[in-house]
């Protein structure tokens, strides 16, 4: 009896630190150029921030983007992502952003992203659902006038509390 109480309040705390929150979106200081479709909204990225984010994965023990993306800051880069995380993938770029550093951006705040109606969103929706057979998470992050799905991803647990240490 004494195992099922422990087990049911690890569930209770568990599930209330992986809850669903709003985020705040911050300024971004330069000109994102990395631009991500998905179902409509654009989530657009800078380079440097992927960059710090990925040197950040590679200081976890996970090296398997490298540590820097290696994308030229002067041209634009266009991705369209599907729901999900079993899509197939053309290029480096989909599952680095979709799997590896996209959503750890997202939940820092360093996105810039519109509205199908063209509309910047300020503040996006974050729901994390634990997954028990692995360090991973599956993320999903919602626009907050209506509810829709505008991006969802895979994260290692160990980049959950990361700072990125820029504003």
């Amino acid at each position: 009896m004494k195992s099922i109480s422990l087990l049911f309040l690890a569930f209770v705390v568990s599930y209330s630190s992986f809850a669903q929150r709003t985020i705040n979106m911050s300024n971004l200081w330069s000109r994102p150029q990395v631009h991500v479709l998905f179902r409509g909204y654009k989530i657009s990225f800078t380079i440097k921030d992927i960059d710090k984010a990925l040197s950040l994965l590679a200081e976890t023990g996970d090296s398997s983007f490298g540590t820097t993306c290696g994308l030229d800051t002067g041209k634009n880069f266009v991705i369209e992502l599907f729901p999900g995380t079993k899509t197939e993938y053309r290029t480096r770029l989909q599952p680095l952003i979709q799997n590896g550093v996209g959503v750890f951006l997202l939940l820092a705040g360093h996105a810039y992203i519109e509205s199908p109606r063209h509309k910047r969103l300020t503040e996006i929706i974050v729901n994390i659902q634990p997954n028990p057979e692995s360090d991973e998470a599956f993320i999903l992050f919602n626009d907050p006038k209506t509810n829709t799905l505008l991006f969802s991803g895979k994260m290692a647990g160990e980049m959950y509390n990361k700072d990125l240490g820029i504003d």
